[in-house]
């Protein structure tokens, strides 16, 4: 999948809950809200013993999210790390579910086809849409507005400014 599609994908939740592009989701009701919203979808919390060295874990055969005690007690507590592995979880259950894992496997690096980035810019965008970013004086304001890692925050700011480059060059090169 594209940047493109992906961001479509991450914005038509947005919309689809209603939800503020300048407000923090509240991720856990989210999770939750799901399954009434996908009739297929199932949330699990699942001791952490089970979940070894995994914080959330997507099924793609069943459509169902796991996350670990630990990770859904952070998640509770408004932890950023824990908002981004549960949006990231979102994702691949909006991306990736009911999909052959096959299409991951390729002999050189393509992130449109990385199930791990496309899920990891899902959560960039549908947590930190670029509407709420582009008012934000820094990385850190970014972080602490939408309770996001601070690594996240800088990745999200760094792309919409990559973007924003590209564009004004496209511009530039059109009234030549």
């Amino acid at each position: 999948m594209t940047e493109v599609e992906i961001e479509d994908h991450a914005d038509a939740l947005r919309g689809i809950f209603g939800f503020d592009k300048s407000g923090r989701i509240a991720m856990v009701r989210l999770l939750e809200l799901f399954e009434e919203w996908l009739p297929d979808y199932i949330f699990h919390v699942l001791p952490d013993e089970e979940m070894p060295g995994l914080d959330g874990f997507t099924g793609n055969e069943d459509c169902e999210i796991c996350l670990s005690e630990s990770t859904y007690f952070a998640l509770n507590q408004g932890d950023p790390h824990a908002r981004h592995t549960a949006a990231h979880e979102l994702g691949h259950l909006l991306l990736h579910c009911k999909m052959p894992t096959a299409f991951a496997f390729r002999s050189s690096y393509d992130r449109k086809v990385d199930p791990e980035w496309q899920a990891d810019h899902f959560a960039d965008v549908f947590l930190m849409p670029a509407e709420g970013v582009g008012v934000c004086q820094s990385v850190e304001e970014v972080a602490e507005k939408y309770s996001v890692p601070l690594e996240r925050a800088r990745i999200r700011v760094n792309e919409l400014v990559r973007k924003q480059r590209a564009a004004a060059e496209i511009q530039g090169e059109l009234f030549q």
